[in-house]
């Protein structure tokens, strides 16, 4: 991922592996990136759950590994600078997404802030979004949404609207072409909608779904590769 509130191109990558993962690989350059010529690396306080970290502010945000919590480590002084608890959180394959990868709980940034993507049982495993407040830890903000956390193959955040991909995992439809944005939530306005909007999945196997308000791009972790893609947003 790349930290939307810093102009430089550097790329922070922390592939998942089950019970191992506390690890953050920077990269000065897309073309270091791709080159694997790393800058430097930081080793975590804490292992990790899941692929949806996210760099914002000089900061690095990520679920702690087995709890509901999220910590913030500072990349300037490589120290943890806080912890917080999202209360009620499914956490560590309760409610991933449907690709597993202990995904329960993603962490999403536009041009709003910094989110949460989650799922409780007061919901009854349903999205739950949040607004954290980088610098503080707080909750400022929550929703509650319609749709099954289990049945999205990912979700991200633009202009404070969630987009939910749709998994066709154990569908009838071909996993190349049938996936597609199916559902909305507008935390404005405080309303959802279903939609259909084809979402490219060429590799066949989508990990993480992220959103750069700088660049507005959309960065996609898929079977070892990573696709980016242009928005076109309409009025």
């Amino acid at each position: 991922c790349k930290d939307p509130l810093q102009a430089s191109d550097k790329i922070y990558y922390m592939p998942w592996t089950p019970y191992r993962t506390d690890t953050l690989t920077e990269y000065s350059s897309k073309d270091d990136f791709i080159a694997g010529r790393p800058t430097t690396t930081y080793k975590l306080p804490h292992r990790v759950d899941g692929t949806g970290f996210v760099v914002y502010d000089g900061a690095l945000f990520f679920n702690k590994e087995r709890t509901r919590n999220i910590v913030k480590f500072d990349l300037r002084t490589r120290i943890k600078s806080g912890e917080a608890i999202i209360a009620n959180a499914n956490y560590h394959d309760t409610s991933p997404y449907r690709w597993g990868g202990k995904s329960d709980i993603d962490l999403a940034v536009d041009e709003n802030g910094l989110w949460v993507i989650y799922a409780t049982e007061q919901n009854n495993g349903k999205i739950v979004i949040s607004q954290l407040n980088p610098y503080t830890l707080r909750i400022e903000g929550t929703w509650d949404t319609a749709y099954d956390k289990r049945s999205a193959s990912n979700a991200f955040m633009i202009c404070g609207i969630l987009y939910v991909v749709k998994s066709v995992y154990e569908d009838d439809d071909n996993e190349a072409t049938g996936n597609k944005i199916d559902y909305i939530y507008n935390t404005d306005q405080s309303k959802d909608s279903m939609v259909d909007v084809p979402f490219p999945n060429s590799y066949q196997y989508i990990a993480a779904v992220d959103y750069n308000p700088r660049d507005n791009l959309l960065y996609v972790w898929n079977n070892y590769h990573v696709v980016k893609y242009s928005l076109d947003f309409g009025p």
